[in-house]
């Protein structure tokens, strides 16, 4: 197993992607009936159909998941390019920060972090901060799953990154609050198999680890999962011939 993308669930993913897109400077590929796909190193972000009815949320109050943007060398000129984009700023009661929130298209928050806060991290993408009821045992299961290992355990958030040091951080935050029951995230981690892997043992697999099943949407190319803290994430199915 190995993490292999960020999926965000939008009312319309075309236009979504277009923006995410230009935001990140990474072109969006066409899945077909599974949306689009921008390339970013070592974790593709993909914007997914929502469920029909919604994504599923009730507004900013189950985004447990968020986007930590490098702001490069100007983060106010990056966020600026934002806003022309079509995003807006926010307040959630951070108060003086050295980092922007904002949101996207579809209402979904991100932050832009100052410049040297996630250098060598790749285009635009810095880190993934997600809530966690215990950050430490979130970090150990996700780093069994996705072999990644642990940076920054220094007084900081735990977090994760790929062994070679590229691509963003997984970083665990300490919930303000439980994960409502019966809501779903609309941003969540997918799971891809290694060449020769069978879904079935990757899914046995991960509930040796502590993850639990979960009502996945009919038809989806995917098994929907969720984590010790009970944000939902995905397994790929197995890939045809294999």
């Amino acid at each position: 197993m190995y993490l292999d993308a960020i999926a965000l669930e939008a009312r319309n993913p075309l236009a979504h992607a277009r923006f995410w897109s230009a935001a990140l400077g990474v072109p969006a590929r066409s899945r077909g009936a599974a949306g689009f796909e921008l390339c970013t190193p070592r974790v593709s972000f993909r914007l997914i159909p929502a469920p029909e009815g919604g994504t599923g949320r009730e507004e900013e109050a189950v985004t447990r998941l968020h986007l930590d943007l490098h702001g490069g060398p100007d983060q106010a000129a990056f966020t600026r390019r934002l806003l022309t984009l079509g995003a807006d700023r926010r307040d959630v009661g951070q108060g003086d920060v050295p980092w922007e929130v904002l949101a996207d298209t579809e209402g979904h928050l991100f932050c832009v972090m100052p410049g040297t806060r996630y250098d060598g991290t790749g285009p635009g993408l810095g880190a993934l901060p997600i809530d966690s009821a215990s950050p430490r045992s979130d970090r150990d299961f996700w780093s069994l799953v996705t072999g990644w290992t642990p940076v920054g355990d220094d007084g900081g958030d735990p977090a994760l990154r790929h062994p070679d040091g590229s691509g963003p951080r997984l970083a665990f935050c300490a919930e303000v609050g439980a994960k409502p029951a019966g809501v779903r995230n609309a941003m969540g981690l997918v799971v891809g198999l290694d060449d020769g892997e069978r879904s079935d043992e990757a899914h046995r697999r991960l509930l040796e680890l502590g993850a639990r099943p979960a009502e996945s949407d009919p038809g989806a190319p995917w098994r929907l999962l969720t984590d010790p803290s009970g944000n939902e994430f995905r397994l790929a199915t197995d890939r045809p011939g294999a």
